[in-house]
């Protein structure tokens, strides 16, 4: 698996009452990280005629079918982005945080490098979404500052990796997303997802696990 030596920045700012709990962010050493460099088109191949036939009928069947619908229903053509029907599915699909497969894959990304060859369920997901930030990202700005709000209080370790697929926004009052901390990034491998976001008015930048990022500030509000 590759590494993406390149760091980004992060600026963070917590408030002082107590959050729900105290979690680590560092290297984020076991999570896939893999970006598929010099790999992609034979990872293309195993994804469309082995794993995700699989996993769409053992792991998130009927969530991708809902998925597959509204992007029909909206009549999307993402060829137009250099992306596939299924790298549009994959993306709604992440972005519909009301479905169990937000959560599962957030853990098993975080978690799965140890696993990935045996028992990792979201191969084909994680593909399609890590090569569809990729596709969109040579037409977007390279460098953006983006904000993630969350519901904890964080203990840092510079440099560090969020671990697993990030949901940012170019808007930075997402406040239904937690009050307790709040993330200044600035993401060079990030991309703008929201044209097939479940959630298109949150400008969403979906920031791929491989990212490293450097803390520069770190504040409280009073």
């Amino acid at each position: 698996m590759t590494l993406m030596t390149t760091l980004s920045f992060v600026m963070f700012a917590t408030a002082v009452d107590a959050a729900k709990e105290d979690i680590p962010l560092n290297m984020a050493p076991d999570s896939v990280d893999d970006d598929y460099e010099g790999c992609s088109a034979e990872m293309s191949k195993l994804v469309n005629k082995k794993y995700l036939p699989s996993e769409k009928s053992d792991t998130f069947a009927e969530d991708w079918r809902k998925a597959e619908k509204a992007i029909q229903e909206k009549g999307m053509k993402p060829q137009f982005d250099n992306l596939t029907m299924n790298h549009a599915i994959a993306i709604r699909l992440y972005t519909d945080n009301k479905l169990n497969i937000y959560s599962d894959l957030i853990k098993a990304v975080r978690a799965g490098k140890k696993y990935y060859r045996t028992t990792f369920q979201y191969r084909a997901l994680h593909f399609l979404l890590i090569d569809a930030i990729q596709r969109l990202k040579p037409k977007q700005d390279r460098e953006m500052t983006v904000y993630r709000r969350a519901r904890d209080k964080f203990n840092l370790n510079p440099p560090i990796r969020f671990g697993s697929f990030t949901s940012t926004s170019s808007e930075s009052d997402l406040t239904q997303y937690g009050t307790k901390s709040c993330f200044v990034v600035l993401t060079k491998y990030g991309a703008k997802v929201s044209k097939y976001s479940k959630y298109p008015e949150e400008n969403e930048v979906l920031i791929p696990p491989y990212e490293k990022f450097r803390i520069i500030k770190e504040s409280s509000d009073k």
